[in-house]
């Protein structure tokens, strides 16, 4: 469930998506749930990005998010060695080019430990 009403947040709802088995949508964005606050034994992650800044229509990477992608493969990969099941979405206005964005984040899940 993607929360975009801060709002809502809180341990009641943390409570309640726990109860079922519910993931809360992490998203790339200050007031999103942080990666610490798993309510289900699976996690979703939605990389989003500025429509204003990127088109994502030309086929390849307009920003370079290598930085960002560096420091999410970091605390996913925590979640992987826990054995919960990790699901992710790159927008194409991430970085311009999805495609290029999920193989930076799985060869640094695939290598040794991040420095």
């Amino acid at each position: 469930m993607e929360v975009r009403n801060r709002k809502l947040l809180g341990d009641k709802l943390s409570s309640l998506l726990r109860e079922y088995n519910v993931a809360q949508v992490l998203v790339n964005q200050p007031f999103a749930p942080s990666i610490e606050e798993i309510d289900s034994d699976f996690v979703y992650a939605r990389w989003e990005g500025d429509r204003k800044k990127v088109s994502g229509t030309l086929g390849k990477t307009e920003v370079d998010r290598m930085e960002d992608i560096r420091k999410w493969a970091e605390k996913l990969k925590s979640i992987l060695n826990d054995q919960i099941e990790v699901f992710g979405y790159f927008s194409k206005y991430y970085s311009g080019y999805p495609p290029a964005d999920a193989k930076q984040l799985l060869s640094l899940l695939q290598s040794r430990p991040i420095s």
